[in-house]
């Protein structure tokens, strides 16, 4: 039996899932993660290069560039999370240095064959002298 709880918890995700999707529809912004290459930016300048390139599809105001960014990254990957619009994501794709833009979201990353068959099936060596 399902508890009343348990239902005002799922109509929840629903509804939240049909606005995002609405929101998406109409062009409205939501949260992307733009992955960048690793360069030669000394690690001091990275948040600095980030906001000029977010400002660049910003009418180069970089003032809003900071407002929009939720979260930089400088150690395992470079890049930024923001709020970008369909035509920021499209825009930022064509800067020097962006190597992808995606949606935030869950990722699933498959490791079945190397799981389930080993690393010999999933085309991995694993012998030193290889």
């Amino acid at each position: 039996m399902v508890s009343c709880s348990h239902l005002v918890v799922i109509l929840a995700v629903v509804v939240s899932v049909a606005v995002l999707a609405e929101a998406e529809s109409q062009g409205e912004a939501t949260v992307h993660i733009v992955h960048m290459e690793k360069g030669e930016t000394p690690l001091d300048e990275i948040e600095a290069k980030h906001i000029e390139v977010l400002a660049s599809v910003c009418g180069g105001s970089h003032e809003k560039a900071k407002e929009l960014v939720l979260y930089q990254y400088k150690h395992g990957m470079r890049g930024f999370s923001a709020k970008l619009t369909p035509e920021q994501v499209t825009e930022l794709l064509t800067k020097p240095g962006v190597i992808a833009v995606n949606k935030q979201g869950v990722s699933h990353i498959h490791a079945g064959a190397v799981t389930t068959g080993g690393a010999a099936s999933a085309g991995v060596n694993l012998a030193r002298n290889a």
